[in-house]
C-alpha cells in the first residue's frame, strides 16, 4: 500500500505530447509542485511535456514504474493493464470513468480488469477516482492543478468521491488543518475504505482519519478496524435516504435501514459521524485538543449577549453550567475591580480590557475540577486588538496543554480577520457560541463512545441449539413458506430463551381440557400473515373454555370473510403474561455489515415511535445495556411515575442471546420478538410472540 502514497516513479497513460489533456495535467502538476520521483507518460505519440518523456508503448519505458495511472477510455484499460503486468507494474490507479458508476456501465470490463489484476498480483484503486496525494512528498495524482502545497499535515483523508474529496482538501486547509495524505476510492472495484483505514491506522505520520463515503463495500471489515483503532475517525456518510425501498416484511427491516445500521456501527466502534462540511472540519479541529471527559462547562464571554447565546447553545447539547465556586469569585476580585457585572456562569467579562487578565481568568477556571471544558467568546476589533488577540490565543493553547481540558475559543470579529486567524493559527478556533458548543459536544460524545468501546467487556458464552434452527429452516424451505409462530418461538428457545407456555391447535375446536392456565390469548398461525393483529388474528384475556371456543369460531369466520383471507395453519393458545413494559428485540442480516441486533420500545406502535437502538451482533452485556440507556423510553424501564424498576438485566440477556443466535446462524435473515414484556426487577421477562424469516 505504501507505493500508492510514496511512489519513486509514476507513469500516466493517456498523456498527450501535443495538447493539454487530463494525463498531461497530472504530469505537469507533479513537475511544477516539486515531486522528486521519475515521471513518464504513455500516449498515442512519442514526445515530451516540459521535459517529461512520453512513450508510445509500455515496453519502451526505461524502468518499471511503481504506479501506473490510467486516463484512457474504459475499454482500453484491460489491454493496457496486461502490458503493465508484463512490464512488472503492480500498482494501478484507474481514474477513467465509464465503468459500473453508470447504470448502463459495462460490468464485463470490470471483470476483465479484475482478471488481469489476479493474474499479475496487482492492486487497484478505482475506477472513476482521482488517486492519491502525499503532501509531504509533493506527489499528486488528481487531474487538477495545485499550488502552495503544505507539508507536515497529520490528517489522512479518504473520499469515495473525487469531487467531494478535492473540495474537502481545500476546505480543511482553508481552516488551518493541514492534510497529510489523501485517497479517492471511486468505484472500489478492489481496494476500498477498509483497506485505506487499515493503512492510515498504522501510518505513523497520520494522527486523525477522516472519510467521506456514500456506502460501504465491506462494512463489517471497516467496523472491526475502526473498533481497534486508537486514532480519531471522523466520517460523513451521504446517501442516507434511498429513493425507493421494498416494503418491509418485518419490524426489524423497517427499523434498521442501512443508515440506522451505519449509525449503530459508528457508535459501537467509536467513530464520529458528522452531517456537513463545517461539522466535518470542526470535528477534525476539536479532536486535536484533549477530550471533554464530562458534562460540566464553564462559559467566559467578552460580550453579555454572546454569553446568553452560549447558555442557549450549552442547553441545547445538554451541558451542565454549574455555578462558579466561591473561591473562584474571590480570586476574581483580586484580579480586577469589578463594578457591574455579576460573577456567574456564564461569566460576562465585558468590563475588562486588559488581555493578560483574560488568560489569568481562563487559567483559574481550568484549575477548577468542577469543569470538564470551557467555552470562551472572544469578541474584539481587528483594527485595534488583532495583535493582542493573537497573543491571547497563544496563551490559550499553552493552558489547554497544561490542564488537559478543551477550550473552544470563538473568535468573533471582522470576516477577513477571522479568515486570517483560521488559516494561520495552529490552535483550533470557532466563529460562534453555537459552533463552539457543538464542538465541545463532539468532544464529549467521542470520549463517551471510546470509553464504552474500550469497556465493552467480554461476550457471554451462550449454549445455542443451532441444529434445531437448521431443522426448522430446512422444513420451511422444503415447504416454500415462512416460519410459523410456534416455529419462531422454538427458534427463540434454541437461543436459551423461554417463551410463554402455549399449545398449538390445528383447527378451531377447543380441547376438552386445556393444559394451560387461564387467562389465555389466541393467535392465528399463518404462513401468509406475518402481522397477525392486522389480520384480526389476535384475541386476548380469554378466561374460560366457553369463551375460548367462541373466540376460535369467531376468528375463523372473520378471517374467511376477508377479500383475500390468509391461510389458516392453526391457532396458538398461550398463557397471558403479567403486565409490564412492552419492548422489542429483533435482528437481521445486513448486506454490508452482517448480523445486526435491534432493541427498543415495543408493542403495536413500534414502527410509529421507532424508539430503537441498533448495533452489530454479537453484543456484550455492557453494549446491550448501553443500547437500552440510549432509548427515549428508558425512564419507563427505570420506573417512571412511581412504578417499580423493570428487570433490565433480563432484557439485556434477551438482547445478547438473540445477537449470539444471529451471529451463529447466518441463515436467519430476520427475526422479531415483539412484545418482550419486561416485568419488575427480579421477575424476568415474558416472550409471547416472534417471527423468523430465513434466507
Amino acid at each position: 500500500m505504501e507505493k500508492f502514497f510514496s511512489p519513486r516513479s509514476i507513469v500516466v497513460f493517456g498523456a498527450s505530447a501535443t495538447k493539454m489533456n487530463l494525463g498531461q495535467i497530472v504530469l505537469l502538476n507533479n513537475k511544477q509542485i516539486g515531486y522528486a520521483g521519475n515521471l513518464y507518460g504513455v500516449g498515442s505519440r512519442e514526445g515530451d511535456v516540459n521535459g517529461i518523456p512520453i512513450y508510445a508503448r509500455v515496453s519502451d519505458l526505461p524502468e518499471t514504474p511503481d504506479v501506473a495511472i490510467f486516463l484512457t477510455p474504459a475499454k482500453t484499460v484491460p489491454g493496457l493493464m496486461e502490458e503493465c503486468g508484463r512490464k512488472g507494474i503492480t500498482h494501478i490507479v484507474i481514474e477513467s470513468g465509464g465503468f459500473s458508476e453508470y447504470s448502463q456501465g459495462d460490468r464485463t470490463l470490470e471483470e476483465e480488469v479484475l482478471a488481469v489484476a489476479d493474474r499479475y498480483g496487482m492492486k487497484i484503486i478505482g475506477p472513476n477516482c482521482v488517486g492519491t496525494v502525499n503532501f509531504d512528498s509533493k506527489m499528486m495524482m488528481p487531474f487538477a492543478f495545485f499550488r502552495d502545497i503544505p507539508t507536515g499535515g497529520r490528517l489522512g483523508l479518504i473520499s469515495q468521491s473525487g469531487g467531494v474529496g478535492g473540495t474537502y482538501l481545500r476546505a480543511v486547509a482553508g481552516y488551518g488543518v493541514k492534510p497529510g495524505k489523501f485517497v479517492s476510492t471511486g468505484n472500489k472495484l478492489q481496494l476500498d475504505e477498509a483497506d485505506f483505514l487499515a493503512y492510515f491506522s498504522r501510518d505513523d505520520k497520520t494522527d486523525t482519519i477522516a472519510l467521506y463515503l456514500e456506502g460501504f463495500k465491506r462494512g463489517r471489515a471497516f467496523f472491526d478496524l475502526a473498533r481497534s483503532c486508537d486514532k480519531p475517525i471522523i466520517i460523513q456518510k451521504s446517501n442516507r435516504t434511498p429513493a425507493s425501498a421494498k416494503i418491509a416484511q418485518s419490524h426489524t427491516t423497517a427499523l434498521s435501514g442501512d443508515d440506522a445500521v451505519a449509525d449503530g456501527a459508528f457508535v459501537q466502534a467509536g467513530v464520529i459521524r458528522v452531517e456537513d462540511e463545517m461539522d466535518f472540519i470542526n470535528a477534525i479541529k476539536v479532536v486535536r485538543m484533549p477530550l471533554m471527559k464530562g458534562n460540566r462547562v464553564a462559559v467566559l464571554s467578552r460580550s453579555g449577549g454572546h454569553a446568553v447565546l452560549s447558555a442557549d447553545a450549552c442547553g441545547r447539547f445538554g451541558f451542565d453550567m454549574v455555578p462558579f465556586p466561591p473561591a473562584f469569585i474571590e480570586k476574581l476580585r483580586t484580579l480586577y475591580n469589578t463594578r457591574v457585572i455579576a460573577h456567574q456562569n456564564p461569566l460576562d467579562l465585558g468590563e475588562i480590557f486588559d488581555y493578560t487578565l483574560f488568560t489569568d481568568i481562563l487559567e483559574e477556571a481550568l484549575k477548577i475540577e468542577t469543569y470538564d471544558g470551557v467555552l470562551f467568546n472572544h469578541l474584539y476589533s481587528a483594527d485595534f486588538e488583532a495583535d493582542m488577540s493573537r497573543t491571547f490565543l497563544a496563551g490559550v493553547e499553552k493552558l489547554v496543554e497544561k490542564y488537559a481540558k478543551p477550550v473552544c475559543l470563538t473568535m468573533i470579529s471582522d470576516r477577513e480577520e477571522i479568515l486570517k486567524i483560521q488559516q494561520s493559527q495552529p490552535f483550533p478556533v470557532f466563529t460562534s457560541p453555537l459552533e463552539g458548543a457543538k464542538a465541545l459536544h463532539v468532544s464529549r460524545t467521542y470520549y463517551e463512545m471510546k470509553e464504552a468501546r474500550n469497556g465493552r467487556g467480554p461476550l457471554a458464552d451462550y449454549p445455542l441449539d443451532t441444529k434445531t434452527v437448521q431443522t426448522i429452516r430446512e422444513r420451511c424451505r422444503r415447504e416454500g413458506r415462512i416460519a410459523l409462530t410456534d416455529e419462531a418461538l422454538t427458534v427463540c428457545a434454541a437461543a436459551g430463551l423461554r417463551p410463554a407456555e402455549s399449545l398449538l391447535l390445528k383447527d378451531e375446536v377447543a380441547p376438552g381440557r386445556l393444559p394451560l392456565r387461564y387467562p389465555v390469548a389466541v393467535k392465528l398461525v399463518s404462513r401468509d400473515a406475518s402481522h397477525k393483529s392486522d389480520a384480526g388474528g389476535v384475541a386476548l384475556s380469554i378466561r374460560n373454555k366457553k369463551q375460548l371456543a367462541g373466540t376460535l369460531a369467531d376468528m375463523k369466520k372473520r378471517i374467511l370473510a376477508m377479500n383475500r383471507p390468509p391461510a389458516i395453519d392453526g391457532y396458538l393458545i398461550q398463557e397471558m403474561a403479567p403486565a409490564g413494559v412492552e419492548c422489542f428485540v429483533g435482528g437481521r442480516r445486513d448486506p454490508a455489515f452482517g448480523s445486526v441486533i435491534v432493541a427498543g420500545l415495543g408493542g403495536v406502535f413500534v414502527e410509529i415511535f421507532q424508539d430503537t437502538a441498533v448495533r452489530l451482533a454479537p453484543v456484550t452485556p455492557n453494549e446491550a445495556a448501553g443500547m437500552l440507556r440510549k432509548l427515549k423510553a428508558y425512564p419507563l424501564l427505570e420506573g417512571a411515575r412511581g412504578k417499580a424498576p423493570a428487570d433490565v438485566e433480563a432484557l439485556v440477556d434477551v438482547i445478547c442471546r438473540i445477537s449470539a443466535l444471529l451471529a451463529a446462524c447466518p441463515d436467519i435473515a430476520e427475526i422479531d420478538l415483539n412484545p418482550v414484556i419486561v416485568h419488575p426487577r427480579g421477575q424476568g421477562v415474558s416472550l409471547v410472540d416472534a417471527r423468523v424469516f430465513f434466507a
